[in-house]
């Protein structure tokens, strides 16, 4: 009898949770900006509008090169975060200059209500963090600015991220330099000297080889159906699932182990993977080719396979140092032979500090040294 108790007092408790998470208007969560590493952005104001008073939360940190959906050096602000937490975002003012168009964007614009009900759905929803047992949700709401004036927006947590809005755009206006930032005439003339110095060195380069590529983020935003699967040889291969983290060139990422199951998504960009053999694990870094990943994926879902469910599958060989990556559907596969793999291993009961290389395919290539042109 005491039993039976017990087990309706457990669900009556995990009823009321999931309950007042069904009702929950508002949240803890911090604003921040982020730009690609090679087209980098300097603000003049950025604030994120909640609520229904008008009140605004703005963010501090004026340049961003960190990366897509990457965040550096935010601030949040404690009169703004008490322990009910704030409502939902449900605009955005904003306006920055694109160092590399040497050119001003503004938008002031509210967020639809399918945009705010989307928001308001995934932060009652969050995911489950299997590092730290729990239930949790997103913590920080990210402001993406491309070239071209497009704003991606995402919601963030410790490990999770995923886009939730691609369609905002800003419009450009003209305004003197001084205007925009009024040190900025001691040390040029013209918005556009003024960007071409902000430039690091790398960033000037890029923009010489490569330009400015707009349809390259139209092509990291595409989706496709299909799944990731881990395929060993040796049936003795134990996976750790709390160790596979999935990153996707649109910059969003996830732990495979999250309990949210994505029915497309974008480009891989790349994993990681621990499995264990016997009394030894290892733990495997995968980076894909930027244009081999951009070519796979048109190639094999195209004409009546456009819709059709896919896999990239990795296939691990036996003694763990061959590996076959490829992306099929049907009938279709495509190797992808241009991944540079990194292997190590050790001992199950040693730190990871004992680690050894096991397998490197491209020795001369550094896994830090891997970008993407426009990540």
């Amino acid at each position: 009898m005491w039993g039976i108790n017990i087990a309706f007092l457990l669900v009556g408790f995990a009823c009321k949770r999931d309950l007042n998470m069904n009702y929950k208007t508002k949240f803890q969560w911090t604003p921040s900006i982020s730009a690609p590493r090679n087209y980098p952005v300097e603000t003049k104001y950025v604030s994120l509008g909640y609520g229904s008073d008008g009140e605004e939360y703005p963010i501090m940190n004026s340049y961003s090169d960190a990366g897509i959906a990457v965040t550096k050096g935010k601030v949040s602000f404690e009169q703004l975060e008490d322990t009910e937490g704030l409502d939902i975002p449900n605009s955005i003012n904003a306006l920055w200059l694109s160092y590399t168009e040497s050119k001003i964007y503004e938008v002031h614009t509210k967020f639809s209500d399918t945009l705010q009900q989307k928001i308001l759905q995934l932060l009652r929803d969050g995911y489950y963090d299997a590092y730290d047992k729990k239930h949790t949700t997103y913590k920080d709401f990210s402001i993406t600015m491309l070239p071209g004036g497009k704003i991606w927006l995402y919601l963030e947590g410790a490990t999770r991220n995923v886009l939730i809005c691609d369609t905002i755009h800003a419009h450009p206006v003209e305004m003197s330099l001084e205007d925009f930032a009024k040190d900025a005439p001691l040390v040029a003339n013209s918005v556009k000297d003024y960007s071409e110095g902000c430039l690091t060195k790398e960033q000037s380069e890029n923009l010489k080889v490569n330009g400015i590529p707009y349809e390259l983020w139209d092509k990291y935003n595409e989706r496709y159906n299909y799944d990731i699967q881990c395929i060993f040889e040796n049936k003795n291969s134990k996976l750790d699932s709390l160790s596979i983290v999935w990153h996707f060139i649109n910059g969003e990422f996830n732990y495979a182990c999250d309990g949210i199951k994505e029915e497309e998504q974008a480009r891989l960009k790349q994993f990681y993977m621990d499995w264990e053999v016997g009394d030894k694990t290892y733990s495997g870094e995968f980076y894909f080719d930027e244009q081999e990943i951009l070519d796979a994926f048109p190639k094999v879902f195209n004409g009546i396979e456009r819709r059709k469910k896919g896999n990239l599958t990795v296939y691990t060989s036996k003694y763990n140092n061959k590996f076959d990556i490829s992306l099929n559907v049907g009938e279709k596969r495509i190797l992808l032979s241009r991944t540079r793999i990194l292997v190590f291993c050790q001992k199950t009961d040693q730190p990871p500090s004992s680690a050894k290389i096991i397998y490197d395919n491209h020795r001369d290539i550094n896994p830090e040294d891997i970008k993407f042109i426009g990540e």
